[in-house]
């Protein structure tokens, strides 16, 4: 008979206590829908559930916190802790079980010292539950993880005055507050005052480091203590959580100079200034507001702190627009950010990774060798030189047309793969050698430079930051340059395929079209390399792609509006040109590139590959031209909405 009430924390019971507590404890059935306990009612029973199923929700308008079936035990948190109802159950299905007396409750946990304890913790346990569900970052978490996370909560009290932590002190716990308010203080300035549902000490136990703030009660507080060892498997296993957590952390951080910056007015705009760091690897334009906002960054104010500091200077009360730029120089690197501390797996084996995908060699400063190519080849980056280097590309791309009417791509066979990856490396080195160089001839500095490969495809890279501190309208001779430099050696190429026979000319023909795709690559209105930008300096309008992209799929489709101003008809034609490049590089692509692949290995692997081969390839490049247009119009609706 007492078979009934063996479940959970109940089990605990003697049979005698069991057969008692059957005894005095009549039955009950309820209907759907029907309220079986109300939160902020008297706690004068519990009940033993043995069939059906409930809803436990909290607060108004509601939070669901679960949805057990039978056998369940509900009721019992507040009996243990002598308060009022602290959530209400609703009955999901037709239910029945038992209503067991508080008082008898009671008497069976002074009796059995053993039982007190286990619906103690289960009640705990659940306590801790349904907190984190309703008043915590870790809210949607899957119900499991909540589970095991509230069974390491460990309850605990403190008195006005008590500190919780201290400034400076090294920790390991954080504390979720049940009631009452904590005042967070720097020294002996308050920085915020939290209440019920604040996590505190997360900082340090999520960034592992010592205490930023010193956390007091203000009256008694009631909190769970989290340890980290407990917390931190939890977000390693759900990565969503990490950006919960450090927008959490965001509100309270004081954020501090990440280094020494240098300030530059803005070429063309006297309303602008760059921030370039004292390394010279992060330029960022900003405007002389957003400047002001930087220069009260002190590593005392809060973000709050800093909206009321903005208003006292200008009058305008935008904590939005603050919070905007402290993120914006925060993903620069010029301002620290809260970011959740992870286990980093064994440096040696990346180090290794890394040089198996992406073996490469860098000159820390190549400044030096790009002055000593200026000195040698600076002339050629004049205006006649420009000329010079169209003049020749044009020639060579009307002989590449004869000459490749002539040839077949079968003729290349698998050696064409290897002359194609040489091709592709000279056209990289040219390209970047070129842009080095005309960023010599303005007068700017060069950073780092580089060559190696990712996945097995030759890259070269040089650091040109330092130009955007060139104006505008000679910046885009330094855009301009690597393709301009492509344009003219493949019109090179060209020609002396012209004289060429044999595989020689082969070589010839594929150092060309290796230039012509480069010249194709940056000159796409989609992404960001040197046409983009040519076009962004060319029209003064920085961040052109989202702000037209924007205005036609966004604005313009919300409702059609007359008259458009200039700026807007250039936005028109700017998307209607990204629309016709991305469809006609698609046609080529998707006809060119399995011909190509047939060509190449026609006779050489078996037959039913080759389709397979060429279109698998065709439709991977097909998406890596299609998915940036995509994602960039998905961007804007989403802005709409």
């Amino acid at each position: 008979m007492t078979d009934a009430l063996s479940f959970g924390p109940l089990r605990a019971l003697s049979t005698a206590s069991l057969e008692r507590l059957l005894a005095g404890s009549p039955r009950a059935t309820f209907r759907p829908r029907e309220v079986l306990v109300r939160e902020g009612d008297r706690a004068d029973f519990a009940l033993a559930i043995v069939a059906g199923r409930v809803r436990i929700t909290q607060g108004s308008p509601p939070v669901l916190l679960a949805s057990p079936t039978a056998p369940v035990l509900i009721g019992e948190m507040a009996i243990v802790a002598r308060t009022t109802r602290n959530a209400t159950v609703t009955a999901i299905t037709h239910a029945r079980g038992y209503r067991i007396p508080a008082k008898l409750l009671r008497d069976a946990m002074a009796e059995e010292p053993e039982f007190e304890r286990e619906l103690s913790a289960f009640a705990a346990v659940r306590a801790g539950n349904n907190f984190l569900r309703r008043s915590s970052p870790f809210a949607d978490l899957p119900s499991a993880t909540i589970e095991a996370l509230a069974a390491t909560l460990e309850p605990a009290t403190f008195s006005k005055g008590d500190v919780l932590m201290s400034e400076g002190e090294a920790g390991d716990d954080a504390y979720l507050l049940r009631e009452g308010d904590v005042e967070v203080l720097r020294g002996d300035r308050r920085l915020a005052t939290l209440g019920p549902g604040s996590f505190v000490g997360e900082v340090s136990v999520l960034t592992r480091t010592k205490r930023t703030a010193t956390v007091r009660a203000r009256g008694d507080v009631k909190v769970f203590r989290l340890r980290g060892d407990d917390v931190r498997p939890i977000i390693k296993r759900h990565q969503d959580l990490v950006a919960r957590l450090e927008s959490t952390m965001q509100s309270r951080h004081t954020p501090r100079h990440a280094g020494e910056v240098v300030v530059a007015p803005a070429p063309d705009d006297p309303d602008a200034v760059l921030l370039r760091d004292e390394n010279g690897s992060a330029y960022l334009r900003v405007t002389r507001d957003a400047l002001a906002i930087y220069r009260d960054i002190d590593g005392e104010r809060t973000l709050r702190d800093l909206a009321m500091r903005h208003f006292e200077r200008t009058g305008a009360l935008d904590p939005a627009g603050v919070f905007e730029t402290v993120a914006t120089l925060q993903a620069a690197g010029l301002v620290t950010a809260p970011r959740v501390a992870s286990d980093e797996p064994d440096g040696r084996i990346l180090r290794a990774l890394d040089l198996l995908l992406a073996p490469r060699v860098e000159l820390a400063d190549a400044d030096g060798l790009a002055t000593a190519l200026q000195r040698v080849f600076g002339w050629a980056f004049t205006t006649g030189g420009a000329v010079a280097g169209i003049v020749v590309g044009a020639v060579g791309l009307v002989a590449l047309l004869r000459v490749f009417r002539q040839s077949d791509p079968s003729d290349f066979g698998l050696a064409g793969i290897l002359v194609a990856f040489a091709g592709l490396l000279v056209a990289g080195i040219g390209h970047e050698a070129a842009h080095a160089v005309a960023t010599k001839v303005e007068g700017r500095r060069i950073g780092r430079a580089g060559m190696g490969l990712i996945w097995f495809t030759p890259v070269v890279y040089v650091d040109t930051s330092d130009a955007w501190l060139i104006a505008a309208q000679r910046r885009i001779r330094v855009n301009a340059a690597g393709p301009l430099f492509n344009f003219a050696l493949a019109g090179v190429a060209s020609l002396a395929a012209l004289v060429l026979n044999g595989q020689a000319q082969d070589l010839a023909i594929w150092l060309a079209f290796a230039n012509l795709l480069s010249v194709v690559f940056n000159l796409s209105p989609l992404l960001e390399f040197d046409g983009y930008y040519v076009l962004e300096d060319l029209t003064r309008v920085n961040a052109l792609r989202r702000k037209a992209l924007r205005f036609v799929f966004s604005d313009l489709l919300s409702g059609p509006r007359r008259p458009l101003t200039r700026l807007e008809r250039g936005f028109l034609v700017y998307a209607a040109g990204v629309v016709a490049y991305v469809l006609v590089m698609t046609i080529v692509v998707l006809a060119g590139v399995p011909a190509l692949v047939n060509g190449m290995l026609e006779g050489r692997v078996p037959s039913v590959l080759i389709p397979l081969i060429g279109g698998g390839l065709a439709l991977g490049m097909t998406a890596l031209l299609v998915m940036p247009f995509v994602n960039e119009v998905v961007a804007a609706r989403s802005a709409a909405d």
